[in-house]
């Protein structure tokens, strides 16, 4: 099985780029291909990269770096924990907001009279 140091991730920019229509024509001359090079194929759709068919192998390789990757850090020893906030009680905090000097405040700005809120005018 490929390891994260030997995975064959190249792709052949001459055969390993293949548009959707080749693809759906040709599907089992391209899993041939890449299980015999070991090279993904990009195939792509209308111009963009779509999606990948890559060898079993490494598709299994990279299943298994993706679940070993979110494993979860061993949990911390109690005396480590207590050490740590220790360690954090010795800290001193900043002030809290009600210490903190007074901020400005300014007015709220007048509104503007439109001609909707204006008195009506009386036409003589």
């Amino acid at each position: 099985m490929p390891t994260r140091a030997n995975l064959n991730l190249n792709v052949d920019l001459q055969r390993g780029v293949v548009p959707i229509s080749k693809a759906a024509s040709s599907l089992a001359a391209l899993i041939k291909r890449t299980g015999t090079t070991g090279q993904p194929v990009i195939i792509t759709q209308k111009g963009y990269p779509t999606g990948v068919l890559l060898p079993i192998e490494i598709f299994s390789a990279l299943k298994d770096m993706a679940e070993h990757q979110g494993e979860p850090e061993p949990a911390l020893e109690p005396a480590t924990t207590d050490a740590i906030v220790d360690a954090l009680g010795a800290y001193e905090s900043p002030p809290a907001a009600e210490d903190a000097a007074p901020q400005e405040t300014t007015a709220p700005k007048q509104r503007r009279r439109t001609r909707a809120n204006a008195p009506a005018e009386v036409v003589a």
